[in-house]
């Protein structure tokens, strides 16, 4: 009995040991040795790169005082610290970067903007506001738009209880929508060759164009394609770029474009103006190129835009006759501190000089010495009591003011013209307080309804004396 209760001891015994040593033989291989597997060389590891742009020094600048207006009135999705490479490469060409906002009413600021810049929007500019922008441009004034597909907001929508995405494209088309160029609601993506991953798009094909000189290609960090309707597209992509929209591809994508007269330019990204992406592949050329076309446009004035029609003093010239009354004391000094604001000098000459800046004011029955300065505007002032003015047609002149500009190499000349001069402090008032609403301005003219003064005062004939009426018998 002693013996069989040992050997089923030992049965057990080598139940319990020999899966324990089959296992051991079996993963370390009698003796544990050490690996001879390779790791990899973290040392010497180099992590590839996409090639960083060197750019030569900027070249001294000649736009010392342009303004570029940027835009944050329409809920802008960006931060000022993010374009920080753009705004240095307009501060080194000289000019002053301003943000629109509440304080000061759009309207003021564009008078004297050069570029208004305008990134990722999501509040939709208002009809007023639209028609602001497309007069800045048809002066001159350049617009440019940047759009981002990662930059949009929701909104909760309570009836579904579903969050609704509100992409900046929504207020952008709203803006660019006289211009003829729109953005996708979409962004680009690569699978065949990116920077890294495959919404990082690297483009190659470049418009000839100043925006795109210098450039082999570029890196986007997520891109809006864009339409460029009766413009020209600037940046292209591949054959192998395809759109989210549609996930299709094709050569002739744009995410840049410039309007048909120059002056607009959209990009359907800003992520490459941010740090570091700034600095990859040609990017900083496109930044350097973009703020070379946001200083050079030719901002032309309108007689909307006073008092910024002026570049340095002001010499008032009256002309008929007109003398300094007490009427006209104040809306002349109205007039001097609305001219100061602008850093403009107001003097006062009974003849024009030979150099300087004029405001001339008359009547519509002009004298000898008015003559040759309302020469240029062809107007018709023969009929007693009507003015005919090209492209306006015929207008009364009872009520009625007149702003006339015109920009020369030598000066700027406004002209203040009414019927009586018992009206023209009206006009002064209108003018020097910035409020032309009462007045239809087109290009250098501007037609005014004064709304009272000494042309509504006319006295009561005869004839438009009611008389009183005769009593008969039935009361």
């Amino acid at each position: 009995m002693v013996f069989i209760k040992r050997y089923r001891y030992w049965i057990f015994l080598v139940l319990m040991v020999l899966p324990i040593a089959m296992r051991g033989l079996w993963f370390y291989h009698w003796f544990p040795a050490h690996s001879t597997a390779k790791t990899p060389d973290f040392a010497n590891n180099i992590v590839p790169a996409p090639p960083i742009s060197t750019l030569s020094p900027d070249q001294a600048s000649t736009n010392a005082g342009t303004v570029v207006l940027v835009d944050t009135l329409h809920g802008n999705q960006f931060s000022p610290s993010e374009i920080d490479s753009f705004s240095n490469a307009l501060t080194r060409r000289g000019a002053r970067i301003e943000y629109a906002t509440e304080d000061i009413p759009l309207v003021t600021q564009l008078k004297y903007t050069n570029a208004y810049v305008v990134f990722s929007p999501n509040v939709s500019f208002s009809a007023e506001e639209v028609n602001l922008v497309r007069n800045f441009v048809a002066n001159g004034g350049r617009l440019i738009l940047f759009t981002d597909p990662t930059r949009g907001t929701f909104e909760y929508d309570y009836n579904r209880d579903v969050n609704i995405n509100l992409p900046d494209v929504n207020a952008a088309n709203n803006l660019l929508a006289p211009f003829g160029i729109s953005v996708n609601n979409d962004y680009l993506y690569n699978l065949e060759k990116s920077e890294g991953n495959f919404r990082n798009v690297l483009f190659e094909d470049f418009s000839t164009n100043a925006i795109t000189s210098g450039m082999n290609q570029l890196a986007f960090y997520g891109v809006h394609s864009v339409e460029a309707g009766n413009g020209t597209p600037l940046i292209v992509g591949n054959e192998n770029t395809y759109s989210s929209l549609t996930d299709s591809a094709g050569r002739g994508m744009a995410v840049a474009a410039v309007s048909e007269d120059g002056n607009v330019l959209v990009l359907g990204d800003f992520s490459f103006l941010i740090p570091p992406y700034n600095t990859v592949v040609d990017n900083q050329i496109l930044i350097r190129n973009i703020a070379n076309y946001a200083l050079d446009g030719t901002r032309a004035h309108s007689v909307a835009d006073f008092p910024y029609v002026f570049d340095r003093t002001v010499y008032l010239v009256p002309t008929g006759g007109l003398q300094m009354t007490a009427d006209t004391l104040t809306p002349f000094a109205s007039l001097q501190n609305a001219l100061l604001a602008t850093s403009t000098k107001l003097v006062m000459r009974s003849e024009a000089p030979a150099e300087g800046d004029l405001l001339v004011i008359g009547s519509l029955t002009p004298g000898e010495d008015l003559l040759s300065y309302i020469e240029p505007f062809h107007l018709g002032l023969d009929e007693p009591g009507i003015v005919v003015i090209p492209e306006f047609g015929t207008v009364s002149s009872q009520g009625v003011g007149l702003l006339l500009y015109l920009h020369t190499p030598l000066r700027n000349t406004l002209i203040l013209l009414t019927e009586l001069p018992e009206d023209l402090p009206t006009l002064i008032d209108q003018l020097s307080s910035g409020d032309l609403s009462s007045c239809v301005t087109q290009g250098d003219i501007g037609v005014c309804s004064l709304g009272y003064g000494g042309s509504y005062y006319a006295e009561p004939t005869e004839e438009s004396i009611p008389t009183e009426a005769t009593p008969t018998s039935s009361g």
